[in-house]
């Protein structure tokens, strides 16, 4: 057998190199003080941490059906890069300090510029936001500039921007929910599938196939990419209320105090007894939960049986994901590889 996780590390190391290079050209023509400083921020957030699986998939989805090249690793670098531009803005929205266990993009920028000086946080705010769209420019630079035939850019270029699209309207519906008392667990899953799945799994893997120029049928890798990418929502859920904070970067407290509603959090209202559903309720509404209230809620979650719905959910999602990967036409390796993936995702610590 393969030895994955020593693939993903090189895959992985592949990818950072390609970034490092990029950005580094970014950072040297940018002339004004400032914007240089903004771009070296983005560099500094963007190279550090993170898992690159969305440049993983990008790459696997291209090793499918041809032999992955320097070509590929630099395209792939777009949909690392689509992360920097979301979690920017993420962060911002949630009023979020802390991320990949540094401070949040909004907060290094205060720190950066203004530091010492009151009263400047909207306008930090503000230059995030700009540093977001440069980012997002990025995005389809790198993709364009790889080298690939005109047509296949346009093609995944295209993609890319459908990418964007959908995980908007997802995050529109995802930031509505805290306020909306009628979000229910559909919604919550539409908001997964648009959200998460099409920009983490579903997505990447696409752009790779397209960029490879396969004639291969490949809705069965498109629904390996949305049950994945599924099951990794959840499972990012678990670990935002039961992982370790250390290990994550950022508070176990984050989604609770940001009133996000869960899967986990859903089916424990709907399965604990009115004073409990109440409570979470309350508790989702505080914006600051003591020590004591979320041991509460992780109690109630665990003894409505709501945790082991989630993770059975999750555990199922990874299995019919390996099925659909098995049905796909293309690189059995890769294919291994990926149903490697699969169970890597719903077992990670962070």
């Amino acid at each position: 057998m393969a030895d994955y996780p020593e693939i993903m590390k090189t895959m992985r190391s592949n990818i950072d190199h390609e970034l490092a290079v990029f950005l580094d050209e970014k950072v040297e023509k940018s002339i004004d003080p400032v914007v240089r400083k903004i771009v070296e921020l983005i560099r500094t957030f963007t190279l550090s941490g993170g898992k690159r699986l969305r440049p993983i998939f990008t790459v696997a989805g291209y090793s499918l059906f041809n032999r992955p090249d320097q070509k590929i690793y630099k395209a792939a670098l777009s949909t690392e890069i689509s992360q920097t531009y979301f979690l920017i803005q993420d962060d911002i929205m949630d009023q979020s300090l802390i991320r990949r266990g540094r401070p949040t993009f909004h907060i290094d920028v205060h720190n950066s510029l203004y530091s010492g000086s009151e009263g400047l946080q909207r306008q930090a705010e503000s230059i995030a936001i700009i540093a977001s769209d440069l980012a997002d420019s990025y995005c389809h630079q790198v993709l364009l500039t790889s080298g690939f035939a005109p047509d296949l850019l346009v093609r995944a270029n295209l993609e890319l921007t459908s990418i964007f699209e959908t995980t908007g309207q997802g995050q529109l519906i995802d930031v509505n929910s805290s306020s909306a008392d009628d979000f229910r667990v559909r919604d919550l899953i539409r908001v997964h599938l648009w959200k998460t799945a099409r920009y983490t799994i579903e997505g990447p893997l696409m752009i790779g196939a397209i960029l490879s120029g396969t004639h291969e049928k490949v809705h069965k890798l498109s629904h390996f990419g949305y049950s994945l990418g599924l099951a990794f929502q959840l499972h990012d859920d678990y670990l935002g209320l039961f992982g370790d904070e250390k290990t994550l970067g950022k508070s176990v407290k984050s989604d609770i105090n940001e009133g996000k509603k869960t899967l986990l959090i859903l089916k424990a209202i709907e399965n604990s007894s009115k004073a409990d559903a109440d409570f979470l309720r309350e508790t989702l509404k505080s914006g600051n939960v003591s020590d004591a209230d979320f041991d509460r809620v992780k109690r109630i979650v665990e003894q409505s049986g709501s945790l082991d719905y989630s993770l059975s959910f999750a555990g199922k999602l990874s299995a019919n994901a390996k099925k659909y990967m098995s049905e796909q036409e293309g690189d059995q390796e890769t294919k291994n590889f990926l149903g490697w993936l699969a169970d890597f995702i719903i077992k990670r610590k962070q």
